[in-house]
């Protein structure tokens, strides 16, 4: 990140206030670097991760704080391995610029003649935005206050971003309760994870917003469906993917006791924030998902020619493959399809007011038309709320992969897609049987995290320690 321009670090104008000695070196040199780096870091997650079975071997407060430190360093570099953050500091120029960027396009802004528009990237000049209105505008304030510099823009986007990624990992440590154990596997999984860490600060993607709002949305809801619901909404505006697990905390809320009150008020919360702004956006902002989704040229599942020249038809064919994998992952997670039905006593003792969401975000993220490394970001804080800890590697180690495959970043080879393609459908197939086989059993293996651990134990009774406990 620090040699300067590079296949891996787009030119971005002056560099200033990054930290970077301003070299140029070869594309071999940065692919091999990147390359051993994803590699690495995904085995020492793994190790870290095996080394739990013995028990906490650091503490939790010190991880969490070293992955901090970390994200704040990565906001001091340039953006590395993609060209997304050009693209939200052009969005967010055009917006104070008074402009829509829903319709205009980079191409047009640098037609201008604008400083910041001449720097467009080569993929995305004929593309208006395709993120929420909550996400236009975070890039709008970096811009407004970064002035005609894309370095300046880029340079708060990523302190917002990092921001973004320290209070998401705080809101797991609160979440997880007092077991050292659980809290550092939600380190491990999120904070101090170098893979996440990368791709959500020192790349700098839009997704680290709305996993912020969707991991404070579940914390929230746990006192306030209304608030969740708002959170949730906010996700959804951040990036419109972050839909259907959303949806998963009306879900959520209707299997909870006071299944009506709480279920409407996370409605009307979510309809706020989400359907609102959407609104408030215009139709502009659905065309321009809807052009997105039509694009052919980054599509990482294998698909049928017949099925890939139709456009409704793929559509389809994509909902098929959504709703099927998420009947599954529904199944063997032990929730009611009738949803008027209570769930059995054993899925009683997993966390439900997570489950919902887990199942609708893997369920849609593994055969989503566009499958990239930091879309694992709306993965992972999700499976540290849950006590499926033998997912862990198969999502850990999908990490790797995307990532070997998509860096060094700055320009996508067709080799890259191919790869993607049909390694994604081996590591979907090794998922699918990881899961039937883990699953049910895990509530047995693996203790709940509920909402009771978020409050100090109770005082011990006058009982004898030797009196039986109470049956649940």
């Amino acid at each position: 990140m620090v040699l300067g321009t590079s296949a891996a670090v787009p030119y971005f104008g002056p560099t200033w206030p990054f930290l970077t000695f301003g070299g140029s070196p070869s594309w071999a040199t940065v692919t091999t670097l990147t390359w051993i780096a994803a590699a690495s870091a995904g085995a020492g997650v793994l190790s870290g991760l095996y080394a739990l079975r013995k028990g906490p071997w650091v503490s939790p407060r010190r991880l969490l704080l070293a992955g901090a430190v970390v994200a704040c360093v990565y906001a001091l570099l340039p953006p590395t391995g993609s060209v997304d953050m050009m693209n939200y500091a052009i969005y967010g120029r055009i917006a104070d610029l008074g402009r829509d960027p829903y319709v205009t396009t980079p191409l047009r802004l640098a037609h201008t003649g604008d400083p910041v528009g001449l720097l467009m990237p080569s993929g995305w000049q004929r593309v208006p935005t395709v993120y929420g209105p909550v996400m236009t505008g975070i890039q709008w304030l970096a811009a407004h206050f970064g002035g005609n510099s894309m370095a300046r823009i880029i340079f708060l986007l990523k302190w917002a971003n990092a921001a973004a990624f320290i209070g998401t990992g705080v809101i797991l440590d609160r979440m997880t309760g007092p077991d050292p154990v659980r809290r550092l596997r939600a380190c491990l999984l999120w904070t101090a994870n170098p893979l996440i860490l990368f791709w959500m600060v020192g790349s700098g993607h839009a997704d680290v917003f709305a996993v912020f709002f969707l991991v404070a949305a579940l914390y929230a809801a746990r006192h306030s469906a209304f608030a969740g619901g708002l959170l949730g909404g906010a996700a959804v505006a951040v990036k419109a993917s972050f839909l259907f697990p959303a949806a998963g905390l009306v879900i959520a809320a209707w299997l909870s006791p006071a299944r009506y009150r709480r279920a409407a008020a996370t409605v009307v919360g979510f309809l706020l924030v989400g359907g609102g702004g959407y609104v408030l956006a215009g139709p502009a902002a659905m065309h321009s998902l809807n052009a997105r989704l039509g694009r052919k040229k980054d599509r990482y599942l294998p698909v049928p020619e017949f099925i890939l020249t139709h456009h409704g038809l793929y559509m389809v064919w994509m909902g098929v493959l959504a709703v099927a994998l998420t009947a599954f992952l529904w199944w063997r997670a032990g929730l009611p399809f009738a949803l008027w039905r209570r769930p059995s006593a054993e899925v009683q003792r997993l966390p439900l007011d997570v489950l919902p969401v887990a199942v609708l975000a893997f369920g849609t993220t593994l055969v989503s038309p566009l499958q990239y490394p930091w879309y694992d970001a709306m993965l992972l804080p999700i499976l540290a709320l849950l006590p499926y800890r033998r997912l862990d590697w198969t999502v850990i180690f999908r990490g790797v992969l995307l990532g070997v495959f998509t860096l060094p970043g700055v320009r996508v080879n067709g080799y890259q897609h191919l790869g993607v393609r049909w390694v994604n459908l081996l590591w979907l197939a090794v998922f699918v049987l990881v899961v039937w086989r883990t699953s049910r059993r895990a509530p047995a293996a693996e203790p709940p995290i509920e909402p009771s651990t978020l409050v100090p134990p109770a005082p011990p009774s006058s009982a004898s320690p030797s009196s039986p406990a109470p049956a649940a």
